[in-house]
């Protein structure tokens, strides 16, 4: 038998991208500058740190190669987490490593583009030597002669498929521009951007942002291609194949102070979280819940005023989609403030305002109880009520709306803002810390009710202030898209230390509420996998290159190089050869799937990915089962040779092993006893090492597979997939 040696993996990265790109020329340097302005320097660093991550995947914009594929760039951040500061140093950092030009694609609605449009601005007002254009129909710059003027250039584009405006332009752009290198940013890139094929047939228009976008990014000679977004079920659902699929992916961390799902949504007991009834809406009156958050809000206003925060909070109503009733919903709140709230704040010798005062008490005894803080003093808390309720602001936010109603400037407001699909993504809502959300559906898409999170983001200084209302439904469901994120990012991260394409990510998520599918059924199906269940399953699948074969063999040799005197040799076979002999090893399944299941990489058709274990480790974690492992290393030392199950030798068959001959070890299938150890209801997982190839196992030619015997049944864990294609 051959020594067991490492053969270095080869690094998988295109040959055409940016090497040895620089991070300190110009542009990032004054956007660090001006970011410096506003944020401390751990919060810059951060930003930057994100950004430098992406640099490393960019097109070579000097490549001289004809061919014409661009790089697509998944960045996964999360909502409301700083992804527009991510992607514009990214922008100042192409520039710095050859590119001229950025589009920026910059949402599906004119609020968000004027919103990104604004802060691109403000971001790079201190560089003389980028252009910002609003690419309208007045748009007609000679970006040529601006270029040879020495000018980077930012276009920021409507997603729309418009053939004379927005997208329109940006393809015709493509073809005069062509030679000129391309950076495309897409905001929101979940939306619209993924295609619509299965409904292509009954619906001519379904599909064309899709087939706009694909167009225009395989027109540019050089392209890269970032699609940016906190909710990527659609791109990573839609068929590997398509023109939009990512290849790299890129993960925006959150920096400090970020809140997100988990903090609302850990437990159903969060007191971040308060449960109306499913009955409740504005259709005759005013519900009791909703004045149960106004009352909330104002007393959240009120107790932060008392203690010198007079800066404008913002309160979230989500009441429909529907114009019509959003303006109901406004009309009957508005009227309840002027008619009801405002002349008992002015007459605080009547009987309604002791009721007032008693209201405002409830809520801030409850929120002693919480926080248990005795530096508040109520009565200034009620001194401050009359400067909030005469100051709160009525805002409905929806196509047909003004921006900011009848403020004024420079004057504190409290602002209320009612509203439906224009609140669900994309959009910042400034120090917002009460949301009313009781519109719901029978079955939701993960990826948009994620969206609809507005009262996620940088609000440490303020969260004792943060409350969601919300029906118990609803919390669940949220509850279940939380444990959805937290194991999509897991899986990403381990997915990421592979270095290898996106493409051959495994498209499989968790998914524990059965009233919620992954993305829009144009894009992808969810289907519902039984993937961990009781009894035996065997990774038969060897479909892997060459390089991925390599890494598995590095992986498993430094794990049988670490625990070579951790286990215990277990011998069926009393001849000389012991073909039957394996390393037997107990450990923590936590550190198992660190050093060994994140790190391996599953064959196309396998039955396994890291992100299913990484389940039994979120189980762990939670102490709803043992951090436990049996592990046996087959024909340790040896390897073994497997016969191919089919022609395309892809497949191996017959991989796990048992035997029941009446010996002290009942059989390596079922372990359940021994040296007096019980480990039947211990996972349990086999390591061949199998050569398909050479009757005599080489150890250099043959790579790790495993089969798994798991004591859990199939109703504890809940996978889903999509119905496309996802291969390379």
């Amino acid at each position: 038998m051959n020594k067991l040696t490492i053969t270095e993996v080869i690094n998988n990265n295109s040959t055409d991208t940016i090497k040895n790109p620089t991070f300190s020329g110009y542009h990032i340097t004054k956007f660090k500058e001006n970011l410096e302005q506003e944020e401390s320097s751990e919060t810059v660093g951060h930003i930057l740190s994100n950004a430098y991550q992406s640099i490393n995947y960019f097109k070579n914009p000097n490549n001289v190669s004809d061919e014409q594929n661009p790089m697509k760039i998944l960045c996964l951040g999360k909502v409301q987490s700083g992804k527009t500061s991510f992607f514009l140093a990214t922008t100042a950092l192409a520039f710095d490593n050859g590119y001229d030009i950025a589009y920026i694609l910059g949402g599906t609605k004119l609020k968000l583009k004027e919103q990104n449009l604004g802060r691109i601005i403000k971001s790079f007002k201190n560089n003389e030597k980028i252009k910002i254009f609003d690419v309208n129909n007045l748009f007609n710059e000679n970006i040529p002669s601006l270029i040879k003027a020495g000018y980077k250039i930012i276009l920021v584009i409507l997603k729309n498929a418009a053939e004379k405006t927005n997208l329109g332009k940006l393809k015709k752009f493509s073809e005069i521009y062509y030679s000129i290198p391309a950076v495309i940013i897409d905001d929101e890139g979940d939306e619209y951007t993924p295609g619509a094929e299965k409904q292509k047939k009954k619906n001519s228009r379904a599909g064309k942002t899709h087939d706009k976008i694909v167009d225009i990014i395989t027109s540019f000679k050089i392209c890269t291609f970032l699609s940016v977004t906190a909710t990527p079920q659609a791109n990573l659902l839609v068929s590997t194949y398509d023109g939009i699929s990512p290849n790299r992916l890129v993960l925006v961390k959150p920096g400090k102070g970020y809140t997100g799902g988990r903090e609302f949504f850990d437990t159903k007991d969060n007191p971040h979280v308060s449960i109306i009834d499913d009955t409740d809406d504005f259709v005759d009156s005013i519900p009791s819940s909703f004045k149960e958050a106004l009352y909330f809000f104002i007393f959240a206003c009120s107790m932060k005023r008392s203690k010198g925060d007079k800066e404008p909070f913002s309160m979230l109503v989500h009441p429909s989609s529907f114009h019509a009733v959003q303006e109901v919903v406004a009309s009957r709140i508005k009227n309840f403030i002027n008619n009801s709230l405002n002349p008992i704040i002015l007459n605080k010798r009547s009987i309604e305002f002791d009721d007032l005062v008693n209201e405002i008490e409830n809520v801030f005894m409850q929120y002693k109880k919480i926080y248990g803080q005795n530096d508040i003093e109520f009565e200034k808390v009620i001194n401050e009520l009359p400067g909030v309720v005469e100051n709160l602001m009525i805002q409905i936010i929806n196509y047909a709306s003004s921006d900011d109603g009848d403020e004024k400037k420079d004057t504190p407001k409290y602002k209320i803002k009612v509203g439906g699909n224009m609140l669900g993504r994309g959009l910042t809502i400034d120090r917002l810390i009460v949301s009313y959300i009781y519109r719901d559906s029978k079955e939701a898409q993960v990826d948009t009710m994620y969206q609809r999170c507005r009262w996620f983001g940088y609000k440490a200084n303020y969260f004792d202030v943060c409350k969601v209302f919300m029906t118990a439904e609803l919390q669940d469901k949220f509850m279940a898209i939380v444990s959805n994120e937290d194991h999509m990012w897991n899986s990403m991260e381990a997915f990421l230390n592979t270095q290898i394409d996106l493409k051959k990510f495994k498209r499989i998520f968790l998914l524990e509420n059965d009233k919620l599918v992954l993305t829009r059924k144009s894009v992808s199906n969810t289907i519902t996998l039984k993937v961990i269940s009781s009894g035996n399953k065997a990774d038969e699948s060897i479909y892997l290159n060459k390089e991925e074969m390599e890494h598995n063999r590095k992986i498993y040799i430094e794990y049988c190089k670490n625990n070579k005197h951790n286990g215990e040799l277990v011998d069926f076979d009393n001849s000389k050869e012991h073909n039957q002999r394996h390393l037997l090893i107990k450990e923590s399944f936590i550190n198992f799937y660190n050093v060994f299941l994140s790190k391996i990489i599953f064959g196309y058709g396998s039955p396994f990915s890291a992100q299913l274990f990484q389940v039994m480790v979120d189980k762990i974690k939670r102490g709803e089962q043992e951090d436990d492992i049996l592990i046996m290393l087959m024909r340790y030392g040896n390897g073994e040779y497997r016969s191919p199950s089919d022609s395309t030798m892809m497949n191996i068959s017959r991989l796990f092993q048992g035997r029941n001959d009446g010996t002290k070890f009942t059989g390596d299938r079922y372990p359940t006893d021994i040296n007096g150890v019980d480990y039947s209801k211990i996972p349990f997982i086999q390591i061949h090492m199998v050569d398909i190839y050479n009757k005599e196992p080489n150890i250099n030619e043959s790579i790790p597979l495993i089969s798994y015997n798991s004591p859990l049944t199939s109703e504890v864990i809940k996978m889903v997939t999509g119905d496309n294609v996802y291969e390379e």
